[in-house]
Formats: structure tokens, C-alpha cells, sequence
């Protein structure tokens, strides 16, 4: 597996892999915010391809004016589900976080589909908010601190 820069070439794939989660990951409303974001997105955003083929992506985004960065839009193709494409593009992102020394916490918002998930890499839960991605597609808010990772 290879994780490199996004590039426009891989907005087309990343939205198909984004469509094989709806609706079990995602909602299909926010298939418009995530073309939107591929097309008008500044920061750091990552793809896993895996024999020329794109099969996940994961960015982050350090917030002005805080000691904060977030994880944003994480995903990976359910075809390739266990094969570790979200863990690979979660540390990636992670090791690359650590570097900026004032950075002290590392925050995403997820649903209960993938809060477990970022557990392992030890985020916590902070707050829930039923129906906020769509009916029955929660809001899992979590957070760790900023630090080197050794998890999965």
C-alpha cells in the first residue's frame, strides 16, 4: 500500500470508494460536502492506493489560533475491509501532526460506525449527538492528546 497526496486525479475514485459506504458509513447527503471539500480543500489530505487502484483517504487540518488539529474525512473502501488502509492513513496523519510541537490535542468527529476504531489509536469520547450525520447516523465526537502513536 502506498499513502501519497490527494491530486485531482483522485477525486473521481475517492468518490466511488465514498459511495460504497452510504449508507452504512456515511450519509448520502454528504456525498455534495465531500466533492465539495476535495475540490476546495487546502490542507494536508492523504490517499491509499493499493496496486494503482485509490482505496481510502484521510486528511487533517490544525485549527487557527488553537493548540488543536482535527482528523477529516477518513475513509476506506469497504471492499478492502481488515486489510488496514484506515489504521495505515490514521497514523500517517497522526506522525504528521506530532511534528507541530503546539499542537497539544488531536479531535475528529465520527459516528458510532468508526468511533470504536479510532479507540485503538487512543482517542476518547467526549459527547454524542443522535440523528446529527442523518436519521439514525450519530455523532461520536473524540479526542486524544497529541503524541507519538504505537497503536495498531
Amino acid at each position: 500500500m502506498t499513502i501519497r497526496p490527494c491530486q485531482p486525479t483522485d477525486y473521481e475514485p475517492l468518490l466511488t470508494v465514498f459511495h460504497k459506504s452510504v449508507p452504512h458509513a456515511f450519509a448520502p447527503e454528504e456525498a455534495a460536502d465531500f466533492s465539495d471539500f476535495l475540490r476546495t480543500n487546502t490542507d494536508p489530505y492523504f490517499i491509499a492506493e493499493l496496486a494503482g487502484q485509490v482505496v481510502g483517504g484521510c486528511g487533517h487540518c490544525l485549527i487557527t489560533d488553537t493548540t488543536t488539529a482535527r482528523i477529516g474525512w477518513i475513509l476506506s473502501d469497504p471492499d478492502h475491509a481488515g486489510s488496514g488502509i484506515g489504521g495505515a492513513l490514521l497514523r500517517h496523519n497522526l506522525s504528521l501532526i506530532a511534528q507541530h510541537a503546539g499542537i497539544q490535542l488531536i479531535e475528529c468527529r465520527t459516528s458510532q460506525v468508526a468511533y470504536r476504531f479510532f479507540e485503538k489509536f487512543g482517542f476518547q469520547l467526549q459527547y454524542t449527538q443522535p440523528d446529527f450525520w442523518a436519521p439514525g447516523l450519530d455523532l461520536y465526537f473524540v479526542s486524544r492528546p497529541n503524541e507519538p502513536t504505537t497503536h495498531p
